[in-house]
């Protein structure tokens, strides 16, 4: 199926075919990977790869992933703004046409993206624009504010680039930086939803589509969203993220 053939109704039992996996789930990353891969398999016909992130704190990522967001961080000589309590956009779920895609330890790039400050994640133009459109600004990776993650839902923002071949920020940057996927895969929109916990921890879901999504298409897909956060929200309160490291 098609993205832009998906109705309320259709988004409404993709989750059902999810939720009972979910209920029974032990960690938020189990939930994330069945979600990923129920959203593929259903619009495969659109959908190139599906990825699901949520903030954790530095300090308690796991090993591997703690050891590649330092590198990252150091990389851009950032680490000395790299504490305990940074909260990392970390990949918990992912599946896609490449089995390299299905499995979030495989991922060579895409790990984690330690919010060290607002400069360092303005550089990275896909993540500053993301932030922006769910309603999250920048000032927010300073100040760490929790109200403004929790206030998320309320904007209903979506992340939306139409065309990732040509959309360029205020700087003339692509939107879409690895610009090798975007032609290698004959890519064309990318859309992301996502949302705030009771905690201040956020959740994030980006499609990235080989068809040209309509924005209203795209936007039907906050209701995933919710669904997902109601039945994780007692696994992000017991801090129950990551199967294993």
């Amino acid at each position: 199926m098609k993205i832009e053939q998906a109705t309320a109704s259709t988004i409404t039992e993709l989750w059902g075919k999810v939720e009972p996996r979910a209920q029974q789930s032990k960690c938020l990353e189990e939930t994330a990977q069945e979600l990923a891969t129920a959203l593929h398999t259903q619009f495969q016909e659109s959908v190139v790869l599906a990825r699901v992130y949520f903030t954790v704190p530095f300090g308690t990522l796991p090993g591997t992933n703690k050891a590649f967001v330092q590198s990252l961080a150091e990389s851009a000589g950032a680490a000395s703004n790299l504490k305990a309590t940074t909260p990392v956009l970390s990949l918990i779920g992912t599946h896609g046409q490449e089995a390299d895609w299905n499995d979030r330890r495989k991922s060579k790039g895409h790990v984690g993206i330690p919010l060290v400050s607002s400069a360092f994640v303005d550089a990275i133009p896909m993540i500053s624009r993301l932030l922006k459109e769910l309603g999250v600004p920048l000032d927010w990776v300073d100040t760490q504010d929790a109200e403004v993650i929790k206030k998320m839902d309320r904007a209903a923002g979506l992340f939306f680039v139409e065309n990732a071949a040509e959309a360029t920020d205020h700087q003339g940057r692509k939107i879409i930086p690895a610009q090798d996927f975007v032609s290698g895969y004959n890519l064309k929109s990318v859309f992301g939803v996502g949302g705030g916990y009771a905690g201040g921890q956020m959740l994030v879901i980006v499609l990235f589509c080989r068809d040209l999504i309509p924005r209203a298409a795209a936007e039907r897909f906050v209701a995933l969203r919710d669904a997902f956060k109601g039945n994780t929200s007692s696994l992000v309160e017991t801090a129950k993220i990551f199967s294993a490291a």
